[in-house]
């Protein structure tokens, strides 16, 4: 049986326009198009824990909920998280940022602040740079995690 290419191979809407349209499938130009300023949302379960967003061009991870003291030798949490927020009591050093849970993760970690976070060696911390990276207060880090390596970058 022939494959029939459409435009508009298979859409979803909300009033069956092109006006209401959420979703479609473009067979002809081999495209998932999301019109209309719909937003594509992840979850890791039955919709209730949300993962990500695409939006209006834009991929947003899920921030932490809240923003801890990591404390002396502390370990920052990145599993499941885009934006990994913290807020050190005093000015921290020896800590760790948790590895990450897949190839090519990248999270943001945002030091709300006013003191400052620097990471243990790399070994232990898992940041290639291990002490020669530190978070100044009110500042942010962006890390790519590296599967080849185990590091984060």
């Amino acid at each position: 049986m022939a494959a029939i290419k459409s435009t508009r191979a298979l859409t979803a809407s909300t009033d069956g326009s092109d006006a209401g349209a959420a979703f479609n499938v473009d067979t002809v130009n081999n495209r998932v198009q999301v019109p209309n300023g719909a937003t594509i949302q992840f979850y890791s379960d039955a919709y209730n824990t949300n993962t990500g967003q695409i939006g209006n061009g834009t991929f947003a991870g899920t921030q932490s909920a809240t923003a801890p003291d990591p404390g002396a030798n502390g370990t920052i949490a990145t599993a499941s998280l885009g934006v990994s927020r913290i807020s050190p009591a005093a000015n921290r050093t020896g800590c760790i940022l948790q590895a990450g849970t897949i190839a090519g993760q990248q999270v943001a970690v945002v030091n709300e602040s006013a003191n400052s976070v620097t990471f243990a060696v790399a070994g232990t911390s898992t940041v290639s740079g291990g002490t020669g990276v530190s978070i100044a207060g009110g500042a942010k880090a962006i890390f790519i995690w590296d599967s080849s390596t185990l590091l984060l970058y």
